[in-house]
């Protein structure tokens, strides 16, 4: 099951397709007469006989952001039921929700986007699938099976839709984890090795109180609780922040009008968070963690690897903020209102009863300042930290699994980087556009090339070019 030599490659990620019923945001995230000219070049141009493999490398379905809710008698929801906070917040994560949040968000808003794949793979190519954190629920297998029967329904007029169902059967592959091709290529999302959305479990990624819905990261809870109710047309604003506190300061900066409503809406945050964060139940965690060592075996039989390999991939993965109640007081910003809060205290209390003793406001105000400087720089040296682990990661991988080339995303940072190896790190970034430029960035290897190498789709011209992007 893992990939060939004998095929050519492409990745993308973090397409982060959208749509549904009163999504403001939906043009943002719709690129679909881009993608299908993109794979329609892909199609029609290749330097040797062998089949193209495009890998999407994860984040593929925004899953996170539907916050209607389907009509009561929704034949995808075979009797779901719906609590009263779904009735702000959107549908949870259960297998029939995640199933109808995927069929709206494909079948009522990216046809072309479904016609371009089944035409993909109806002319012999294949595709493999990754799990990110914003399509998790694409663990389940109803949500799988739903993407399988929307691709055969999507299919192009010249092929049946039988003939269409059989390709996607043969074509179409859920790579457990990450994907793997011998002594060339290992493409992972990479959201394992970020804190704020990491899972403690990636394989069986439930919750252990309640197995029949995912475990949520306090991204996926800020989102949720926060982003989704400012309702803002600008939502990269929410793209990879990694504290509520960095957001707040965002809105400061950009829509003061918002600081109300903003501040309403962190205030039930922080009761949602902290009310699930902590270490679960000891011995409902001990089933899931026993589930998740099972498939772990099973990954490595399924990609053809040595037994064990897929355990020392999951012991880098990073701890999810939310298994630590500290953690998450941190990523709210708590501590600095608490410590704000601290500071007019004293200051107060110096006024009231010890007036004369203005040095102590002073001296206040130094450490407080010292303090401020600290938690600034901190924020920026974990900015270099993440990208640095990263590009840390991707080198023990590439030893790992001895491949010249390491494609990430996630970070939405496209770029390159020549490991200390000689190896390879990539990351493909994202395909979401900022404003009007749109990068759609990818990585492409072909024919017995070694290494690979980042390529551009310029829209206009209907033609890839080299992406000159970053050092990593």
């Amino acid at each position: 099951m893992s990939g060939s030599p004998d095929l050519n490659y492409l990745v993308i990620s973090d397409l982060h397709l959208r749509g549904g019923h009163s999504d403001t945001t939906a043009g943002l995230y719709h690129f679909d007469e881009e993608f299908a000219d993109f794979l329609r070049y892909y199609r029609l141009h290749r330097s040797t006989e062998r089949p193209w493999q495009l890998i999407i490398a994860g984040d593929f379905i925004e899953f996170l952001y539907i916050t209607d809710l389907p009509s009561a008698d929704d034949p995808l929801l075979r009797g779901a039921t719906f609590v009263p906070s779904e009735q702000r917040y959107g549908a949870r994560t259960e297998a029939p929700k995640s199933r109808w949040k995927l069929d709206r968000i494909l079948r009522t808003g990216h046809p072309q986007l479904l016609l371009a794949l089944a035409r993909f793979i109806a002319e012999g190519n294949s595709i493999v699938l990754l799990r990110g954190n914003h399509d998790a629920e694409m663990v389940w297998p109803e949500v799988q099976a739903h993407f399988r029967r929307l691709l055969a329904e999507h299919h192009p007029a010249d092929v049946g839709y039988m003939q269409m169902k059989d390709a996607i059967a043969q074509r179409l592959i859920f790579a457990p984890w990450f994907w793997y091709v011998p002594n060339k290529l290992y493409v992972e999302h990479g959201c394992q090795y970020d804190p704020c959305c990491a899972f403690e479990y990636f394989l069986y990624p439930v919750m252990p109180s309640n197995p029949a819905r995912i475990e949520n990261s306090i991204s996926d809870l800020s989102v949720r609780y926060f982003a989704n109710q400012m309702k803002l047309l600008n939502a990269m604003a929410t793209e990879n922040i990694k504290s509520i506190s960095e957001y707040v300061l965002w809105v400061v900066r950009n829509n003061l009008g918002l600081v109300p409503r903003a501040a309403r809406l962190y205030r039930g945050m922080v009761s949602g968070v902290l009310s699930k964060s902590g270490r679960p139940e000891p011995e409902a965690e001990r089933l899931v963690r026993e589930e998740h060592q099972r498939r772990l075996e099973a990954a490595d039989i399924q990609l053809g690897l040595p037994a064990g390999t897929t355990s020392k991939v999951d012991a880098l993965h990073a701890r999810p903020v939310m298994r630590s109640w500290f953690s998450a007081v941190r990523f709210l910003g708590l501590d600095l209102l608490l410590s704000a809060a601290g500071l007019i205290f004293a200051v107060a209390f110096i006024l009231a009863f010890h007036p004369r003793q203005v040095w102590w406001i002073v001296a206040l105000s130094i450490v407080a300042l010292l303090g401020l400087v600290v938690y600034v720089g901190m924020l920026r040296f974990t900015r270099i930290v993440e990208y640095s682990q990263l590009r840390g990661i991707a080198e023990r991988l590439a030893t790992m699994f001895d491949v010249s080339n390491v494609v990430f995303g996630h970070s939405h940072k496209a770029g390159s980087s020549l490991l200390d190896s000689g190896r390879n790190y990539f990351n493909v970034g994202t395909w979401v556009p900022l404003r009007k430029h749109a990068y759609f960035v990818y990585f492409a290897i072909e024919g017995d090339e070694q290494d690979g190498h980042l390529q551009r789709w310029n829209k206009e011209k209907q033609e890839p070019e080299p992406f000159e992007g970053r050092q990593l």
